[in-house]
């Protein structure tokens, strides 16, 4: 079952009382963020961490902070890894239009002067027999593939995800959650998903960050246990319906549940 997650000495990232604000009209601010505090422990496999808010709740800030693409108003954060490099993959994911898959992934690691089997990361994203193939015609599902690889290719100790999914079609989706369980498990990559889907987050997560919208607050914090892992990829069972009803509950107490996507 979910539980709350007890902060831990043996941190990957530690985040403490991130705020951040954004001007407006009249001399006026909006505040995004506010006081954000979680972490995510180190753990012999990868840990999959999803952001799950409603739109407007500044998920695609609080990345872009981690990032380092924006500095926060005030609060750390303190990420306990010699490789500070975090990719993030934005909504609509991106590559070079005029690069092929291998071309794409080949301009990372000479920007970042990795030594990387190109072959291999292609094989990881599931795009063998398409290194010649280009970008601008092809699915978003396979978008996404070249810009994982496209992180995968500077050895990143976390990557980040900003609500990639939802434009998929079913299927694809279906099969981008099972590459990244996969790159998780066995790959031992960890990663942070924001997202507005509830069932996305279940399947996905090792740790569940519930935040609220104006400004954006985490009300509550979940972690999965791994025997529970196991049984979440059927949606009907007991162990998903239990869960599904912690986190409903959750969001109702705050008046936010009827802006979460329930999509399959």
């Amino acid at each position: 079952m979910l539980s709350g997650i007890n902060s831990s000495t043996e941190y990957l990232i530690k985040i403490d009382n991130l705020s951040k604000s954004f001007p407006a009209e009249a001399g006026l601010k909006i505040n995004v963020l506010q006081d954000i505090t979680f972490n995510i422990p180190k753990s012999e496999k990868g840990i999959i961490t999803t952001i799950l808010a409603p739109f407007g709740s500044g998920k695609s800030t609080l990345l872009k902070i981690i990032s380092e693409i924006i500095k926060p108003d005030s609060g750390e954060i303190n990420f306990n890894e010699t490789n500070k490099i975090i990719p993030l993959i934005p909504e609509k994911p991106s590559s070079f239009p005029w690069l092929n898959v291998k071309e794409n992934i080949e301009f990372i690691l000479n920007q970042h002067n990795e030594n990387q089997d190109v072959n291999r990361i292609i094989s990881l994203v599931g795009l063998s027999g398409y290194e010649n193939h280009y970008p601008h015609n092809k699915s978003i599902g396979f978008r996404f593939r070249i810009s994982l690889a496209r992180a995968l290719a500077v050895n990143p100790s976390l990557i980040l995800i900003d609500d990639s999914f939802k434009m998929m079609k079913a299927e694809s989706r279906g099969e981008i959650y099972d590459l990244l369980l996969n790159l998780s498990l066995n790959l031992k990559q960890n990663f942070i998903i924001a997202t507005t889907n509830l069932i996305e987050a279940v399947r996905l997560s090792d740790k569940i960050i519930l935040m609220s919208k104006k400004p954006g607050r985490i009300i509550k914090e979940f972690n999965l246990s791994g025997e529970d892992r196991l049984k979440i990829a059927d949606h009907k069972s007991e162990i998903f319906t239990a869960i599904k009803s912690e986190i409903e509950a959750a969001f109702e107490a705050v008046d936010t549940l009827s802006t979460i996507n329930y999509s399959l």
